[in-house]
């Protein structure tokens, strides 16, 4: 196939593409500013979106995406639905909100989703995601090697639907699935070999599967095919997921270290099971989230 979207072009591009019309607003006024004024800020690092999976309690997708909007998130995660899709993508137009990504858990062994093609479609030149928790009838011990084969082809097979002008695809990973570790999207990564194929780094699921290896050095390998970070808050040993202000996560600690490798791509927050109504939690971890920001050394 032909060359396609790099990595680092993607997450930084998505940043840039987010700021994009208030960079544009400065350049238009910068002749009518004095010699001396100070240079536009730079494009924001770790653009913060919401999981669709935190709205439950906000009955419209207009409604949805006008909280989100409200409460300061760049976009959102979406569960993917083919037919609800373009209503999906014209709210996030009238906002303004990105398509951060969308996710979907295919297995191994089936064919691709019929409706994926036109819904790539749609989503082409925007900065999304196709993240792909991928499970297996075949291969039922999480992150066994041996089914690396069926998941290259089947990664192959969805850049070559992406091509070159995106969307990308990012294995997303879940407990209990086929792919339940960070080090399965590096390694399937690196045997696809096309830059429009990459990872998460997904602290919940990080916590849950008990990694053998540090945080730090996970991160590190992960970060040339690291395609976004998602937190929450919850607790270090149970299964409680919980909004950022919520938990004894360590979220200063794992963002000095997203800090230290160099990521400065899009951020998201997972919201499944988080109680309580949607505009109360999304309030509370946006409030952590600059609070975090200033604790960490980027805002």
């Amino acid at each position: 196939m032909g060359s396609q979207l790099n990595r680092r072009d993607f997450v930084r591009g998505a940043a840039a593409g987010l700021v994009g019309l208030a960079a544009m607003g400065r350049a238009a006024m910068a002749e009518e500013k004095d010699a001396g004024a100070a240079p536009p800020k730079p494009a924001a690092v770790w653009p913060f979106y919401a999981f669709d999976n935190g709205l439950g309690t906000i009955p419209t997708i207009e409604g949805r995406v006008k909280l989100l909007k409200d409460l300061g998130y760049v976009g959102l995660e979406y569960g993917l639905n083919h037919s609800q899709l373009p209503q999906m993508l014209e709210q996030l137009d009238k906002h303004g909100l990105a398509l951060n990504a969308v996710y979907t858990t295919p297995m191994l062994e089936d064919p691709i989703d019929p409706g994926l093609a036109g819904s790539i479609g749609r989503m082409k030149g925007r900065p999304t995601r196709i993240e792909v928790g991928i499970r297996s009838r075949e291969f039922t011990k999480p992150s066994d090697p041996a089914g690396d084969p069926k998941g290259v082809d089947l990664l192959k097979r969805l850049s070559d639907l992406c091509g070159d002008t995106g969307p990308v695809i990012s294995v997303y990973p879940h407990t209990g699935f086929w792919t339940e570790r960070v080090d399965d999207g590096v390694r399937l990564a690196r045997q696809v070999g096309r830059k429009n194929v990459g990872t998460n780094f997904n602290l919940v699921h990080w916590y849950w599967v008990k990694e053998p290896r540090p945080v730090d050095v996970v991160l590190q390998e992960a970060a040339p095919h690291l395609m976004t970070v998602t937190i929450n808050n919850g607790e270090k040993n149970g299964r409680k997921i919980a909004a950022l202000d919520e938990g004894d996560y360590d979220l200063v600690g794992v963002m000095s270290l997203v800090k230290r490798i160099g990521y400065t791509g899009m951020v998201g927050l997972q919201c499944y099971s988080v109680p309580g109504p949607s505009e109360v939690h999304l309030k509370r971890s946006m409030e952590r989230w600059r609070r975090l920001l200033k604790e960490v050394g980027v805002a």
